[in-house]
């Protein structure tokens, strides 16, 4: 009986009480195991490379902390490497300042290898040096049990529940065996004489499940309020509080006890996700998204992808409510915002040293929004993301690949965003507007018909002579959803075929045309980059702004994936620059990522290396900075010694 009961309780809790359960590899050491980059990206691993690569080599370079030396010990037990870690728990023993830990993680390795006497003899060693406790006692009466001796690992592991009612492994393996033997009145008898014990809570907890399984939640209720009002529980007991609370549809009381009692820096994380999902159910979007701001600044990987699907929530509930609110037409205001490099050099502090410009005497191209064709049925804002985004892209072509000096224009509704018009421009009016001397200028209208995969979208281009005020080309095509990208690529070279003036080099050596496999994460990222724009440049309030983690990430997700091209990494830090102008808050999150990626670029020899100065700045790491500036050449360019004094400032 205490063998089975054992092993099914095994593992509940990760601390140094428990024995963690062994995952059997498959044949050949092919099973999965998951870990996380900095990124908070999940990676998947086989067991034999996570031990031969990442695991011993760890053991090896902490073998002097005990801290993370532990930590890796219990984790080798979790993943099934108990023959590799004796000499490490004993090393643990040697260098530990907390002898419970030591002792207590050694006789559970020691036990895990089959070797009770010696087990036996380490857990008694530690006794004799703090005392009889909760920890030490249970891993005794686990050896007593795998030897089959049940009466003294019956006696022993009571003895554990009177030192320490808390432990939860040894209390639930020891309320378990009295369910086993007298069926569930035993059970809870058990539970109530361990939570009469003095600094008890952990029964409670156990007590108040029950109670909540049996609709008592009144009685469930008073327990939790005596246990947050002694604040003696540990870092997971909110989290099995707010998981029994949401598995019986006690929802409000979730929030209105646990909230208030959450410490993100102190308590299981689970417990904060809990309650985000509390705050999802109930429609609170605002206390929500303060906690997962506070999540967030956890900086846990883990936990970031849970996170980024609550962000998206959030986001689509305060969305709607916006969407429901009508816009007074009386006092709003049209006005365009012209664009004269490509949207990803804004936010940067004007790095001129890194983008090559046109001479004055280049001629001319001004693109337009497109406008809406309006017999089609696709979404508004799948529409309205590929009306500025197409025409961003084309203006960013024209700009590398011609002698032309190019620029975008996109109508907005001041303090409101981006206009998407279901009329065509008027192009005789347009002619009227555009600067002096240009040479041409491209209006446009898309439609889309259906959603999803079965979505076609139609693309009409238009090319005017601003000499004559007339239309010299009209270039169109239609897609599929999947065919989009290719779409657009074609029509970008049929349009810069028609105007000449073609570069056979980009206008900056690092830039590289956009492949048709990132051309749709490319176009939104123009599209995203836009709204961050107008935000920075005081056109929008944040308050507009929802998805803001969702197009932060969005570049980084982009200069990961297309990580031989440097484009995808400015992107990235012009978005955090465009962050920094409208004051994010969450900027802060992303210092850790950011300092990986232009490491990784320095390795690559990234042009993106040299904007380091400017993410130190971001992230207030003045000394860095100061240093780089201190130690510049004296023939360095001037250009780049006056954008590091701008980003200084």
């Amino acid at each position: 009986m205490f063998k089975r009961l054992l092993s099914a309780l095994s593992g509940k809790k990760s601390d140094a009480s428990d024995s963690p359960p062994v995952t059997e590899a498959r044949p050949g050491g092919k099973e999965m195991i998951t870990v996380y980059d900095v990124y908070g990206h999940e990676l998947n691993i086989t067991r034999n490379e996570w031990h031969d690569k990442m695991f011993l080599p760890s053991l090896k370079q902490n073998w002097n902390e005990p801290d993370e030396l532990y930590r890796l010990i219990f984790s080798g037990l979790e993943d099934g490497f108990p023959a590799d870690l004796q000499r490490a728990a004993q090393r643990l023993l040697e260098i530990d300042t907390m002898p419970e830990r030591g002792h207590t993680m050694l006789g559970i390795v020691l036990l895990k290898n089959g070797q009770f006497d010696a087990a036996e003899a380490t857990l008694r060693a530690g006794m004799e040096k703090v005392g009889e406790t909760g920890t030490l006692l249970t891993n005794l009466a686990k050896v007593y049990a795998e030897r089959g001796d049940e009466a003294q690992a019956d006696e022993t592991l009571w003895r554990a529940v009177q030192a320490d009612p808390n432990q939860e492994n040894g209390l639930m393996w020891w309320a378990s065996i009295q369910r086993e033997r007298d069926s569930e009145p035993a059970y809870l008898k058990a539970l109530q004489s361990a939570a009469a014990l003095p600094g008890s809570w952990c029964p409670q907890l156990w007590l108040a499940r029950h109670h909540l399984e049996k609709e008592e939640f009144a009685a469930a209720r008073a327990l939790y309020e005596d246990v947050l009002q002694g604040g003696r529980y540990d870092r997971s007991a909110l989290t099995m509080m707010s998981s029994d609370m949401g598995s019986s549809g006690q929802i409000p009381l979730m929030l209105e006890l646990i909230a208030p009692a959450f410490d993100e820096h102190h308590h299981d994380p689970m417990a904060g996700l809990n309650l985000l999902r509390a705050c999802q159910a109930l429609g609170k979007v605002e206390e929500g998204e303060a906690l997962l701001n506070r999540m967030y600044a956890l900086g846990f990987p883990p936990i970031k992808q849970h996170l980024d699907q609550f962000a998206e929530v959030f986001d689509r509930m305060r969305a709607q409510a916006a969407h429901s609110t009508p816009l007074d037409e009386a006092n709003l205001e049209i006005a365009h915002v012209s664009l004269t490099r490509p949207i990803w050099q804004y936010g940067l502090r004007d790095a001129d040293w890194l983008f090559a410009d046109k001479p004055d005497s280049a001629p001319g191209i001004a693109f337009f929004a497109l406008t809406k064709i309006t017999d089609g049925t696709g979404r508004e804002d799948d529409l309205g993301r590929e009306s500025r985004a197409i025409p961003l892209y084309l203006a960013e072509a024209a700009h590398y690949w011609s002698d032309y000096a190019a620029s975008c224009n996109i109508p907005i509704m001041e303090g409101n965003g981006p206009v998407l018009s279901g009329t065509e421009n008027d192009a005789q009016a347009l002619f009227d507007i555009v600067p002096a001397g240009m040479k041409y200028i491209v209006t446009g209208e898309v439609g889309c018909t259906g959603e999803g995969k079965s979505a076609r979208w139609t693309i009409a281009l238009h090319l005017w002579d601003c000499g004559t005020r007339t239309e010299q080309e009209s270039v169109r095509g239609s897609a599929t959803e999947d065919e989009l990208s290719a779409l657009v690529l074609s029509l970008e070279e049929r349009l810069l075929a028609h105007i000449g003036h073609k570069r056979e080099q980009p206008l900056d050596a690092f830039y590289q045309r956009p492949t048709f496999e990132v051309m749709g994460a490319y176009l939104t990222e123009l599209g995203q980059s836009f709204m961050l724009h107008l935000l920075a440049s005081g056109h929008m309030p944040k308050s507009a702004m929802w998805g803001e983690r969702s197009m932060l990430d969005w570049p980084l997700n982009i200069a990961l994936h297309w990580s031989t091209a440097d484009v995808p990494k400015l992107m990235y830090l012009s978005t955090l620059g465009k962050a920094r102008g409208y004051q994010s808050d969450v900027l802060p999150e992303y210092k850790e990522r950011s300092l990986e990626l232009l490491r990784d670029a320095g390795k690559a020899d990234s042009v993106a290396s040299r904007v380091a100065p400017f993410v130190w700045a971001l992230f207030g790491m003045t000394d860095e900075l100061e240093k780089f500036i201190h130690n510049q050449p004296a023939d360095a360019d001037p250009a780049y010694v006056a954008w590091l004094k701008r980003i200084a400032e």
